[in-house]
C-alpha cells in the first residue's frame, strides 16, 4: 500500500487569507461570489489577496467585507475588526504612494470642499426662492372684501351703499369704474346709483404690476312698492 503525504495549507492569518479560507471550505466559487453579493469579481479578489490600495473608499470596503460574510454565514463584526486592525497598520496604500494620513487630509479637505459649496448652493437656491415669492407676491391680484350689498339684493331704493375692505395698503379701487378712496383702516364705502331692473356693480383692484382683481354685486331694483304708495298719498291729497 502506498501512502502519499499531503501538505497542510497553513492557518489563514490575515484577513484575506480568512475570507478565501471560509469561502473554499464552503465550496463557492468567486464567479458564484459575484452574482449573489453582487460585488465585482475584481473586489472579491483583491479582498481576499489583502490588496487595499486596489478597493474603493473604506465606507465601500465595509460594505463590501459585511455582504461577503452574510452570504457565507459568517459573523460579520468579527472580519469588520480585522479589516480596520489591518487598514490601520498600513502605512502606504502602494508603492510610491503618498501614506495613509495624508491621503485622509486631502480627502478631508475635498470633503471641505464639498460642504462650502453645499452651503453656496443652498444660499443660492433661499436666494431665488425668496425672489420668486416676492415677485409672486407683486404679480398676485389684491384680496378685496364686500361687506354689502349682498350678490341678488332687490332693493326698492335707487342708490345703494357698496361697503367693503382691502387687505393691502396700495390698492387702487375702483367700482363702476370710478375711482373710490380707501381709508387708512384699509375700508371703502361708496353710493352706486340703481336703474330699474337688474344692475350689475363691478368692483375692481390692482396694485402696482399686479393682476387685477374683480368683484361683482347683482342688485335688483324695484320701485313698485314705491310707486303705488307715492300713487296713494297723490290721491289722498289731490283726489278731492
Amino acid at each position: 500500500m502506498v501512502f502519499v503525504m499531503r501538505k497542510l495549507d497553513r492557518v489563514p492569518q490575515t484577513l484575506g487569507e480568512k475570507l478565501r479560507a471560509l469561502r473554499r471550505g464552503q465550496a463557492v466559487s468567486l464567479v458564484m461570489l459575484e452574482e449573489t453579493t453582487h460585488i465585482q469579481k475584481k473586489y472579491l479578489d483583491a479582498l481576499e489577496r489583502g490588496r487595499y490600495d486596489e478597493l474603493p473608499e473604506p465606507l465601500y470596503t465595509r460594505n463590501f467585507i459585511k455582504a461577503y460574510a452574510r452570504v457565507l454565514g459568517a459573523d460579520e463584526t468579527y472580519f469588520l475588526e480585522l479589516y480596520e486592525e489591518e487598514s490601520g497598520r498600513m502605512d502606504l496604500l502602494a508603492p510610491h504612494r503618498l501614506p495613509r494620513q495624508r491621503v485622509r487630509g486631502a480627502r478631508l479637505l475635498s470633503s471641505v470642499g464639498l460642504l462650502k459649496f453645499s452651503m453656496f448652493g443652498t444660499i443660492v437656491m433661499l436666494f431665488l426662492g425668496y425672489f420668486v415669492w416676492q415677485v409672486s407676491g407683486m404679480l398676485r391680484p389684491p384680496h378685496i372684501v364686500i361687506d354689502s350689498p349682498a350678490d341678488g339684493l332687490s332693493a326698492d331704493s335707487a342708490m345703494v351703499a357698496v361697503r367693503g375692505r382691502v387687505e393691502n395698503d396700495d390698492v387702487t379701487l375702483l367700482v363702476n369704474g370710478n375711482s373710490v378712496v380707501v381709508n387708512n383702516d384699509r375700508t371703502f364705502t361708496t353710493m352706486v346709483d340703481l336703474s330699474l331692473g337688474l344692475n350689475v356693480i363691478t368692483i375692481e383692484g390692482s396694485r402696482r404690476y399686479s393682476q387685477k382683481a374683480m368683484e361683482y354685486r347683482r342688485v335688483v331694483f324695484d320701485n313698485t312698492v314705491v310707486g303705488e304708495d307715492r300713487g296713494i298719498t297723490f290721491v289722498s291729497l289731490f283726489g278731492e
